[in-house]
């Protein structure tokens, strides 16, 4: 079981707003103790998908980013990747001896739980929640998967 953690595109066009706005200051920070991303560790930071294209298999970390970074096809202008990632996958820092994930998962600020899956089962994200936060008046819902248990 991977240490998944998937954040909405909806958090990426809704920081993008709120960054260039100039109204109140919004605090927000990651939902794992994994701050890769701000030592430029992209390896160290998403974690990797299995891929299997061509027959060549590989663990390539960049399939954890947003947008289209998943399945592969081969062009006359080269690779281009045709499945888009709607969110983040950021790898865990912390695992048990069974290799399941322990790091926490909290909510990047403060919000209202809309939504709690506790259920793996229940859908193809497995356990995961749902938290609106009200930033400037507007409502922004971020959604978050792990396969580690929700804190």
């Amino acid at each position: 079981m991977t240490c998944r953690v998937i954040l909405i595109a909806l958090i990426s066009s809704a920081l993008s707003t709120l960054l260039c706005a100039q109204t109140a200051k919004i605090e927000i920070s990651l939902p794992t103790d994994n701050d890769a991303l701000f030592r430029g560790g992209g390896a160290e930071f998403y974690q990797y998908i299995e891929r299997d294209f061509q027959g060549e298999k590989s663990k390539p970390w960049e399939g954890g980013r947003y947008g289209f970074v998943r399945n592969p096809v081969p062009t006359a202008q080269g690779l281009i990747y045709t499945r888009f990632h709607e969110g983040i996958d950021i790898r865990c820092l912390q695992r048990d001896a069974r290799g399941e994930p322990l790091d926490n998962v909290r909510a990047i600020a403060d919000g209202k739980v809309v939504h709690n899956n506790q259920v793996p089962g229940y859908s193809n994200y497995g356990r995961y929640v749902v938290i609106e936060h009200d930033w400037n008046g507007s409502p922004y819902s971020v959604f978050t998967a792990t396969s580690a248990r929700l804190r």
